[in-house]
């Protein structure tokens, strides 16, 4: 009896705040209710993670649906907590109505980066370790997460790119559905050179780099008849672009290493001059 009436006198006492009255009750209803919350939540995540892995999950999606769980879960509990203390969820709506659209206005770049993180993760398009080239800059991706990706850059660099960049724009993506990727190295000889010739020491010179697949095999392309020389593109494929710049060096060495064996001239731009004379003799 003692202690059921010292139980009853404590969950009666209460603090006011203004004109809201708070009652030991609810407070401890309210402690009751994020400590569920918080348990709901870990049981979840552990049953959730277990079962995704199960299903061979890619690791960015199973982020993601840990964290629209969580975030589902810790709504419902704010909510509960709200209708605990007693407050009219109703009239609280309705006055931060104008405020949510302000805030929504204001956030309106980070919602688009949102929601372009969803459609990153739940497409499938690019996913973490995926080679890609974004406004010419390639890049490897780190991490993907709700407003930003984590790349890396072919210096090394790290950087956090919004999702919108990527969502938005078109992304080649090196390390989905291909085997390999072509690059070009142009370069323009003398007129006069032996084509067929210099199409063999070009050949030659990218076969010869321990990067190139072969197959598709290397090609060489007569491109045209420029003002200075006659100009040819030498294409070869790789299978990761990530080296591409120094592969592509490295090509360039051996071509001039090989036109210098055999004599062939690689040009600098030429203009021809002709000077007229004008001035007319006097006839006297």
């Amino acid at each position: 009896m003692i202690v059921t009436q010292m139980i009853n006198d404590f969950l009666s006492k209460s603090i006011q705040f203004g004109s809201y009255v708070l009652t030991m009750e609810r407070a401890l209803a309210v402690i009751l209710t994020l400590i569920l919350g918080h348990v709901t939540f870990m049981l979840f995540k552990w049953g959730l993670r277990r079962a995704l892995k199960l299903k061979h999950i890619e690791e960015g999606r199973r982020f993601l649906i840990v964290r629209l769980m969580r975030t589902l879960i810790y709504i419902i509990t704010f909510f509960i907590v709200i209708e605990v203390l007693g407050f009219n969820l109703t009239v609280i709506w309705a006055g931060s109505a104008a405020l949510l659209v302000g805030v929504g206005i204001g956030l309106q770049s980070f919602f688009n980066d949102v929601i372009s993180g969803f459609v990153l993760l739940f497409e499938g398009g690019v996913r973490v370790g995926d080679e890609l080239e974004i406004d010419g800059d390639l890049v490897k991706v780190k991490g993907i997460a709700l407003r930003a990706t984590r790349v890396e850059t072919v210096d090394g660099d790290l950087l956090v790119m919004p999702n919108s960049k990527i969502a938005g724009n078109s992304v080649m993506n090196f390390s989905q559905g291909l085997t390999s990727t072509r690059i070009r190295v142009s370069v323009g000889v003398a007129y006069g050179s032996d084509v067929e010739r210099v199409r063999q020491l070009l050949l030659d010179a990218i076969t010869a780099q321990p990067q190139i697949v072969k197959s598709p095999s290397p090609q060489v392309i007569f491109s045209e008849f420029g003002d200075s020389a006659l100009n040819f593109e030498v294409l070869g494929w790789i299978q990761s672009p990530w080296n591409r710049m120094i592969i592509k060096s490295d090509i360039r060495f051996r071509i001039d290493n090989v036109f210098r064996e055999n004599k062939i001239k690689i040009p600098f731009p030429q203009r021809e001059l002709y000077i007229t004379n004008t001035t007319q003799s006097d006839p006297s």
